[in-house]
């Protein structure tokens, strides 16, 4: 299984669980650095249509809302979308929980649309009908990356802008193979742990110059790509390796899917250890890419 035979319903069973879990971890600093330059391209004080690609429980809508929910003119729609009707839903449980709260002054969550739509056909978006779009962590999981990245060219509006964010270090993952290698050795067939790792990124995607290329390639210009480097403390090393081992998350699936439950309990002992001699800390490092149509 390579990261895009990943199905919707792979992240319908886990849409829950990030539901729950609370606006903290690896995803905030690179969402929020995102939606910083998304910003800084073309401002959303002059947005008419902001969407949101591969909206997962809408980690990227709360951080955008709170952080310029102000700023966005109130005629503009905001328009959440992901693949997975259980992410979907979770986007609209997020919704409703902020207006229950009174914590939307600026009626942004209470005008946000949520839609079950694929990043790969925009067809409920006519063409230069958007002025931003995002895509957190999303592209380089399609079927066909490139697709998607040229649907989002089309709906967007002429000079307006596009980002996204993809993976070129994932240490807690890494961790996690090295834990799943010393209880599982690594094998000759096409299953075997070593394939597993091989499968989890598209190269082209872990760099900034491959996501330069795959930008500009689906029509982008003034395409910039950086670097964001964070490191995730672990402050509960023996809650984290839980978490970790017992994740239905489809990325630790592909590693552990076929794991029994002796297996991932020690994969979670060795987990434990390996993080201990990690100094509880994982790096991250994401490759945010930003362009104009």
């Amino acid at each position: 299984m390579q990261i895009n035979d990943i199905k919707s319903s792979d992240w319908d069973s886990t849409a829950s669980e990030y539901l729950k879990a609370p606006l903290e971890g690896p995803l905030l600093i690179p969402c929020k650095r995102m939606i910083e330059a998304l910003h800084d391209a073309v401002s959303f004080s002059s947005a008419t249509t902001v969407l949101d690609i591969g909206s997962g429980p809408g980690t990227a809508i709360s951080l955008l809302i709170d952080d310029y929910g102000n700023n966005i003119p109130p005629e503009s729609r905001l328009v959440a979308t992901d693949y997975s009707a259980g992410m979907v839903a979770a986007s609209r449980a997020r919704k409703y929980s902020k207006i229950a709260a009174r914590a939307d002054p600026a009626n942004c969550w209470g005008r946000l649309e949520t839609l079950v739509v694929d990043a790969q056909d925009l067809s409920e978006f006519p063409s230069n009908s958007v002025s931003h779009i995002m895509g957190s962590l999303v592209y380089f999981m399609l079927p066909d990356p490139m697709k998607g990245l040229r649907e989002a060219h089309r709906v967007l509006q002429s000079g307006c802008a596009f980002a996204c964010t993809s993976w070129a270090k994932v240490e807690w993952m890494e961790l996690l193979l090295q834990a799943a290698h010393s209880v599982r050795r690594v094998g000759d067939d096409k299953n075997s742990i070593e394939t597993r790792e091989h499968n989890m990124i598209p190269t082209q995607w872990t760099d900034t110059a491959g996501v330069k290329r795959e930008m500009e390639s689906a029509g982008f210009r003034d395409v910039h790509t950086e670097y964001v480097e964070f490191n995730w403390v672990v402050e509960d090393r023996g809650k984290f390796a839980d978490k970790m081992s017992t994740s239905s998350n489809p990325g630790s699936q592909m590693i552990l899917g076929d794991f029994t439950a002796e297996e991932k309990q020690q994969v979670r002992e060795e987990y434990v250890r390996i993080l201990a001699e990690n100094g509880d800390v994982c790096k991250g490092v994401a490759v945010l890419g930003v362009g104009r149509k």
